[in-house]
C-alpha cells in the first residue's frame, strides 16, 4: 500500500509544476492588464495585451519567475524530504573522470536528439512545423535575448532536474526498481514539454539524465549535463548549421555521435567507481 502511494505521488511534481506555470501566467497577465487599464484606459487594451503576451522579453520574465518559484519549492522538498545534499563536499561528490564523461556525452546526446527529430519530422512533417513555430514564438531562435538565454541554459535545466530527477525519480524509486522508475520519470519529462518533437527527444534524453543522476549519486551530475546540453543546443548548435549538408558531414556527425556516447558513458562510470573507492578509502588516491 505504501509503495502504491509513492508511485502515484510521482505524478504530483509535474502536476504541481504545470499548476504553478498557469498561476504565474494568469497572475502576471492580470498585473499587466491592471497597469494597462490605468495607463491607457479601455481603448485598445485587448490589442495591447495581445502584444504584451506575445512579447518574447515578457514571456522570458514570466518563465524566469516560474522557474525560480519551482527551484525554491522543489529544491526545498528534495533537500528536506528526499535526502538531497544542498552543499556537497566537492572532493567527495565529483570526480574529474565523471566531469570529463559528462562533457564528452554532450555532443553525442545533441546529435542523437537531432537524429530523432529528423526521423520523427520525416514521418510526421507537421510536428516539425509546430515545433519550429513554438521556438519562434518563444524567441528561441538565432537572435535569442539574454533573459531567454539565462532561462534556457541555466534556470530551466536546474528547475527541470529538481522536478524530474530530484523529486519524481526519488519518489518513484521508493515504489519501483530503478529501470522502471527511470522510464516513468522520462515519460513525464517528455509530456512536460507539451509538443511531440520535444517530447520524444526529451524522453530519450531524460533516460540518460536519470541514469547519470542515479549512478553518479548526485543530482548535480545531471544538472551539469542538462546545462551543457542546452548550452550546446542554444549557442553551439546554430553555429554548426553553416556546415555543408553532404555525405561527409553526415558521416562525421554519425561517427562523433558513436564516439561521444561510446566514450562518455564508460568515462562517467569509471569516474563514479573511482569516486566510490576514494570515499570508501580516502587514502587510496
Amino acid at each position: 500500500m505504501k509503495k502504491t502511494a509513492y508511485f502515484f505521488s510521482g505524478f504530483l511534481p509535474i502536476l504541481t509544476a504545470v499548476a504553478i506555470q498557469f498561476i504565474a501566467s494568469f497572475f502576471t497577465a492580470g498585473i499587466a492588464a491592471f497597469f494597462l487599464l490605468f495607463s491607457g484606459g479601455h481603448q485598445g487594451i485587448m490589442s495591447e495585451m495581445n502584444a504584451l503576451l506575445t512579447n518574447t522579453e515578457f514571456n522570458a520574465c514570466l518563465m524566469i519567475i516560474y522557474t525560480i518559484i519551482c527551484i525554491l519549492l522543489f529544491g526545498t522538498f528534495y533537500y528536506s524530504n528526499l535526502g538531497g545534499c544542498f552543499l556537497p563536499k566537492p572532493s567527495r561528490t565529483f570526480h574529474p573522470l565523471q566531469l570529463l564523461g559528462i562533457m564528452v556525452l554532450v555532443p553525442g546526446s545533441q546529435f542523437f536528439c537531432d537524429f530523432l527529430t529528423t526521423v520523427v519530422s520525416t514521418i510526421v512533417p507537421r510536428w516539425l512545423e509546430q515545433y519550429k513555430e513554438l521556438l519562434e514564438n518563444a524567441g528561441l531562435d538565432d537572435n535569442i535575448g539574454p533573459l531567454l538565454l539565462l532561462y534556457s541554459v541555466l534556470l530551466g535545466p536546474i528547475c527541470e532536474e529538481l522536478i524530474f530527477r530530484g523529486v519524481t525519480l526519488r519518489l518513484a524509486r521508493k515504489a519501483l526498481p530503478f529501470w522502471f522508475a527511470n522510464l516513468f520519470q522520462a515519460v513525464l519529462f517528455g509530456i512536460y514539454h507539451m509538443n511531440w518533437i520535444q517530447g520524444i527527444y526529451a524522453f530519450a534524453f531524460g533516460i540518460l539524465l536519470g541514469y547519470i543522476c542515479e549512478k553518479g549519486g548526485s543530482i548535480y551530475d545531471s544538472i551539469l549535463l542538462h546545462i551543457l546540453f542546452n548550452f550546446w543546443g542554444t549557442v553551439i548548435g546554430p553555429m554548426l548549421e553553416s556546415l555543408p549538408d553532404n555525405l561527409l558531414t553526415s558521416v562525421i556527425i554519425l561517427a562523433g555521435t558513436f564516439l561521444s556516447l561510446g566514450a562518455g558513458i564508460p568515462l562517467f562510470f569509471w569516474g563514479t567507481r573511482r569516486k566510490e573507492l576514494k570515499n570508501a578509502s580516502p587514502g587510496l588516491e
